[in-house]
This record gives structure tokens, C-alpha cells and sequence, in this order.
């Protein structure tokens, strides 16, 4: 961390490493909800509010979501 100066350090990581880790579980957490979702209406054969392709879309890219929040706050804390 000592080579990102302190007048651009909150603009790379937000409200610190803590925050980002805390996003990433959520968005990793709905992103695991929505993969049973995708499961459950793929087998129903239903639509649950959206159809299952769409919702392993979703999934697909709330993990990508969280593990780039993942990264933030591991290269933050570092």
C-alpha cells in the first residue's frame, strides 16, 4: 500500500477493505440464493419470477461481482 498515494487510496478502495469483503459475502450469498433458484425453476419446469436460464446468469454474474469485491479488499488489506 505504500506505493498508491493517500489522496487516491479512497477512490481504489471505497470504504476500506472491511466494506468490500462485507459486499462480497452478500453478493456471493444472494448469488448462491439464486443458483437454487435457477435449480428449483429449472426442475419445476416453471417460471419463478424469471426464467432458469436467466437465473444462472444472474448467479453467474453476482459471483463475478464478488469476487472482484473479493479482490478489493484483499488488495486493500494487504
Amino acid at each position: 500500500m505504500s506505493q498508491i498515494p493517500e489522496s487516491i487510496r479512497f477512490l481504489l478502495f471505497g470504504f476500506g477493505p472491511e466494506m468490500a469483503a462485507r459486499m462480497a459475502l452478500a453478493a456471493n450469498s444472494i448469488g448462491l440464493a439464486t443458483l437454487i433458484l435457477g435449480i428449483i425453476a429449472g426442475a419445476t419446469g416453471k417460471n419463478l419470477g424469471l426464467d432458469a436460464t436467466n437465473w444462472f446468469l444472474l448467479t453467474i454474474a453476482l459471483f463475478i461481482w464478488g469476487l472482484g469485491q473479493w479482490l478489493v479488499a484483499y488488495l486493500g488489506a494487504k
